[in-house]
């Protein structure tokens, strides 16, 4: 056939229709969480990272949203897009790919008159318990219950046949409840709605049961554990054992224990959260699946999982807003693991850590959190974050990037240089994310990433520290990091177990 113009233009435009799709049909239809960078125009500009994309008919979208509102349009593959918001900054809903360099436009009217400025986007899926974390976490899943249906929801459910006889009080956390009935049977009730009647060996299931309601029978010896965020209280309880199969291989893992096991096969690498391997779920005869609230994103895993009839138990310490509460979650794991009274004392011991801090004359050290990405962009948390709030915690005050966050889903955000020099130059303290990017390990090496580190306060009398990539798999040592970090606030220790000081 012979290419004229008009064929060629159908021919690029069918390719590129088949790229898309093959793109698209990569994840089922449904919501998740991605990040996003942006590089190209003077740097400055970025866009709010993660941001949610959605795939449904086997077309994937992203909500963008920029960090001034003044485009007033995108090209997108030739088409233009107009902003779906009429206040605040700029957001966009466009077609995307992940993982390959999207280039688009952006007109933009904050300069004298409109300007049409070439951007690169490139989008990648969060995954759970990834570096970021927070991600992890998918915090645009938080419920939109009012107050009161989320109290009702932790309320103790009346079961037919057997008697309630106590309700635990939680010191921090606000999520869970763990109710206590004849027989031994507890329930587990969480502030999604969904509940978890925990039933002993032997004892008769109620025959009517309240809706939303999973049987989980013990004893458990077979775990199946995708939320591996919660390794770490197995580890604490010296119950890393019951679990079988993990859904990251052991290159990815910190704790020793997880490590150990996989390296004498106790621990078998099970498939990612939303592509477990059956067959080997079916073999190891697992009893229970821990997921936390990315499975949501992946419903046919789910059912799956539920067809095979193995009950799941979706983690949400996450949701909760004191680094304390997060921890307080090993009293549920506890009583998967049978081993309440040793979850009790790790907690108390966790917990005493953080009360008995010596907080005086912290007052007006100022600490920033912050890494650079391999865009040259600066990735930074907000004051929403729990990493800010352990700092608070410590004794120190967290400088945010922006005003008014703890009404933002997202608990991360990625900025220029520049726009974190403005905020964070008269930190007392910065804080390199080693979780996220690997860290310098001198100050020299920070500063020849860019020059204009060597324009913050803390890097010229050099108060710099980094995190130990471990960090956020031990969340079962809240207590330990905070302390960590008072040391660093209060006398700039140079050592810690969960912080380095730069040379």
């Amino acid at each position: 056939m012979y290419l004229n113009k008009k064929n060629y233009k159908f021919i690029l435009l069918f390719l590129a229709m088949l790229v898309c799709l093959w793109g698209c049909g990569r994840i089922p239809d449904g919501e998740y969480a991605a990040s996003v960078t942006l590089t190209g125009g003077s740097g400055k500009a970025y866009i709010e990272s993660p941001c949610k994309i959605e795939v449904k008919n086997g077309q994937m979208t992203a909500d963008i949203v920029f960090s001034s509102p003044n485009y007033d349009y995108m090209i997108v593959s030739g088409k233009t897009y107009s902003p779906v918001n009429e206040e605040g900054n700029s957001e966009f809903i466009i077609p995307v790919v992940l993982d390959k360099e999207m280039q688009v436009q952006a007109d933009t009217t904050a300069m004298s008159s409109p300007h049409l400025i070439d951007y690169t986007l490139t989008f990648s899926l969060v995954e759970e318990d990834a570096a970021i974390e927070d991600s992890k976490e998918d915090n645009a899943l938080k419920t939109n219950a009012s107050e009161k249906d989320r109290l009702e929801s932790l309320n103790a459910p009346v079961l037919e046949g057997y008697s309630l006889l106590s309700s635990d009080e939680n010191d921090y956390a606000q999520g869970f409840r763990i109710h206590r009935y004849e027989k031994d049977i507890a329930m587990i009730t969480v502030d999604d709605g969904r509940k978890y009647l925990i039933l002993p060996e032997g004892v008769k299931c109620p025959d009517k049961l309240p809706s939303d309601t999973t049987v989980i029978k013990r004893p458990l010896s077979d775990i199946y554990l995708a939320a591996t965020g919660a390794m770490c209280h197995f580890d604490s309880l010296g119950a890393t054992y019951l679990v079988s199969l993990s859904s990251i291989q052991e290159k990815d893992w910190y704790i020793a224990s997880a490590k150990e096991a996989m390296e004498n096969g106790s621990l078998i690498y099970g498939g990612k959260y939303n592509a477990p391997d059956y067959e080997m779920i079916l073999e190891k005869k697992i009893q229970l699946a821990i997921e936390n609230t990315m499975i949501l994103h992946a419903p046919k895993v789910l059912e799956r999982l539920e067809d095979l009839e193995i009950p799941v138990f979706i983690d949400r310490s996450s949701y909760e807003n004191e680094p304390l509460g997060r921890l307080e979650w090993i009293r549920v794991y506890g009583l998967l693991a049978d081993k309440e009274k040793e979850a009790g004392e790790f907690f108390d011991q966790q917990k005493q850590l953080v009360e008995s801090l010596d907080k005086s004359g912290t007052s007006e050290k100022k600490v920033a959190v912050f890494s650079v990405n391999s865009n040259h962009q600066i990735v930074t948390r907000k004051g929403n974050d729990y990493l800010s709030k352990m700092i608070e915690q410590a004794g120190g005050e967290y400088l945010s990037p922006v005003e008014n966050q703890e009404d933002m889903a997202s608990t991360q955000m990625t900025i220029s240089v520049e726009a974190f020099l403005a905020y964070a130059k008269e930190a007392d303290i910065l804080i390199y994310n080693g979780t996220i990017q690997n860290a310098p390990t001198t100050i020299d090496e920070l500063t020849s990433v860019d020059k204009l580190f060597s324009q913050f306060d803390a890097v010229r009398e050099g108060n710099v520290w980094y995190t130990d990539k471990a960090l956020y798999q031990f969340a079962g040592k809240t207590g330990t990091i905070i302390e960590n970090l008072n040391q660093v606030i209060m006398s700039q220790e140079k050592e810690t177990e969960f912080f380095h000081g730069l040379n």
